[in-house]
């Protein structure tokens, strides 16, 4: 079966794609920065400007870029994370070719997977968003070159809390715009809802409830994570297993293809009956349960995250001055919860992230019964090029049920050619 005619134009222009929520929970034992802002700058809190929007790229499931300059390079883009606890982290490659000294490097655990990762520190960087400066900042330095494998695209760095304490950060998926608004001026007449938002060891919660069938129920205080990219909720190791999660009827998949800070996270994805946030009930959602035994996933300190795959849904507004999260359901929000149904977990590499290589296939899924394996590289999808695609189209496209889809691939110095029908597996 051909691609679409749709899904042809969408191919026109890259859009990346984060497949991870695992990096950002790593990020705590980082210090935040001080924001220091001069007076002069165009900053909303220290002048008469009410708001700003911010040169952004959202992507289709929810992945935020700001463009950001550092030390007056040429435009980089940084990831907009809620879920980071440092206010500013630069990869490392990029500090590297920017000249940056680094300074306190070391070896530390507590990362998204159970092993050791390696960070460094940054003095006197200065960072601008759209104008907006942030000099003399301390950043954290880490390499993100993982990260971008499962993101499709480059990652920079990222901006973490600091943006969402020091002013109300707006993000709407629909429009792919973020605006800052000046706490102090700041006042919302919406018809939204206004959730609890809690501030906690660098991290923003809120309360949310898990319903499984069977009618049990389940209420915790959840991570906001802008960064917790195509997941819906991720249960804790601990928080499952206190509630004897996975019950003994509840499918699940055991899912090991994110990974991050500390290596791999392995979870397994079921489904609940439903997930509600303030007054808005998702049915039918796609739960993780972490089965890490070491990592920020194994932590006691929280519940869960709740990641895009619920915040696209919404016009999300932190206003953390008024300690509130405000939720406006958007024309995303009744789309299905979709897990993928080929079976099949890309990773981009290249300096283009196009040449697209199998890192996970699940068993008895169609990918294992058409004979994938690990390490195959994708060639072409229905006879256009994997160069003309990007992962999250991938992606999007080996999440629709019934459509069948000729694969070629490239094993060692052979090619071969498989059809695989996408099937629902959860």
């Amino acid at each position: 079966m051909k691609l679409t005619t749709h899904l042809m134009k969408s191919i026109t222009r890259l859009t990346l794609s984060l497949a991870v929520l695992v990096l950002t929970l790593g990020l705590t034992l980082l210090q935040s920065a001080q924001v220091s802002v001069p007076a002069q700058s165009n900053d909303p809190s220290r002048s008469t400007v009410r708001s700003i929007t911010l040169s952004a790229d959202i992507t289709i499931y929810g992945g935020i870029l700001l463009q950001t300059h550092v030390n007056d390079s040429k435009p980089m883009w940084f990831y907009l994370d809620s879920g980071a606890s440092s206010a500013f982290i630069l990869d490392k490659r990029r500090a590297s070719a920017l000249g940056i000294q680094l300074e306190q490097f070391l070896s530390r655990s507590g990362g998204a997977g159970p092993d050791f990762y390696e960070f460094a520190k940054a003095e006197g960087v200065s960072i601008s968003l759209s104008g907006l400066m942030f000099k003399d900042q301390s950043v954290g330095v880490l390499a993100l070159a993982e990260i971008e494998e499962q993101f499709g695209g480059s990652i920079d760095g990222l901006v973490g809390i600091d943006l969402f304490t020091n002013y109300v950060v707006e993000v709407d998926y629909i429009d792919k715009k973020v605006r800052l608004h000046n706490p102090q001026t700041f006042t919302y007449s919406g018809s939204g809802d206004s959730i609890p938002l809690a501030l906690r060891d660098g991290h923003f919660f809120v309360p949310a409830k898990v319903e499984l069938r069977g009618g049990a129920q389940l209420n915790g205080e959840f991570v906001v994570d802008t960064g917790g990219y195509q997941v819906t909720a991720v249960l804790t190791t601990p928080f499952a297993q206190s509630n004897n999660l996975p019950a003994p009827n509840q499918k699940t998949i055991f899912d090991r293809s994110m990974s991050g800070l500390g290596g791999e996270t392995k979870v397994l994805v079921g489904r609940a009956t439903s997930f509600t946030l303030g007054s808005s009930v998702l049915r039918a959602p796609l739960i993780y349960l972490s089965q890490d035994k070491g990592g920020a996933l194994a932590s006691s300190e929280y519940d869960g995250l709740i990641g895009t795959e619920v915040l696209r849904r919404f016009k999300v507004i932190f206003d953390y001055s008024h300690r509130r999260l405000i939720l406006e359901r958007n024309a995303h929000y009744d789309e299905p919860l979709e897990y993928g149904m080929s079976g099949i977990s890309f990773r981009a590499y290249g300096n283009d992230f196009r040449t697209f290589r199998i890192y996970q296939v699940l068993e008895d899924s169609p990918a294992a019964k058409g004979g994938l394996r690990v390490g195959d590289v994708l060639l072409s999808v229905d006879d256009v090029p994997a160069s003309r695609l990007t992962l999250e189209q991938i992606v999007q496209m080996l999440k629709v049920e019934g459509r069948e889809y000729r694969l070629r691939m490239k094993r060692g110095s052979e090619t071969i050619s498989v059809t695989i029908k996408m099937r629902r597996m959860i």
